[in-house]
């Protein structure tokens, strides 16, 4: 399976965050596109090189974001081990599994950001901590389940 389509989906996948998505928001919230990515990287390529589509996603997400520059070049590669773990003991063979194993580590992902963000003096009011909190990770999912068959036919990696 080669790595280089996965790299360019996240490539592309960080464009779409940054531009596209801002018009697709549902209720102030979109998914998170490069985590979708990372996902496709750590299900379908070997470890090494779905560690280095999650550090490259990490840097591309802290690039764009507006505070703790380096926390999601720590915390997706970790995603990635995390995933390459669990899928070596228990069987993740359909999308829905996947899918809720994403919604999973999208909840932890923005539970660990967002106590990062009132760790660090920034004001977040705790409705719209929880609002983002669910709501965009059950959208990264969704997006996720939506796209999973699409972006690995393209990708090659079946």
């Amino acid at each position: 399976m080669r790595p280089q389509p996965v790299f360019i989906l996240t490539a592309l996948f960080a464009l779409l965050q940054i531009t596209i998505l801002e018009h697709f928001k549902f209720f102030g919230v979109r998914p998170d596109l490069l985590m979708v990515a990372v996902f496709t990287g750590a299900f379908y390529l070997r470890l090494k090189p779905a560690l280095a589509v999650g550090l490259f996603a990490g840097i591309f997400k802290d690039a764009f974001s507006l505070h703790l520059f380096g926390f999601n070049a720590v915390l997706f590669p970790l995603w990635v081990l995390l995933t390459a773990k669990l899928a070596r003991r228990v069987s993740i063979e359909d999308n829905l599994s996947r899918a809720l194993l994403i919604l999973a580590v999208a909840l932890l992902n923005n539970l660990i950001i967002g106590l990062a963000l009132v760790y660090t003096g920034v004001s977040l009011p705790l409705g719209i901590f929880i609002r983002i909190l669910i709501l965009s990770s059950i959208y990264t999912a969704l997006c996720f389940y939506l796209t999973v068959r699409v972006m690995a036919k393209w990708a090659g990696l079946r």
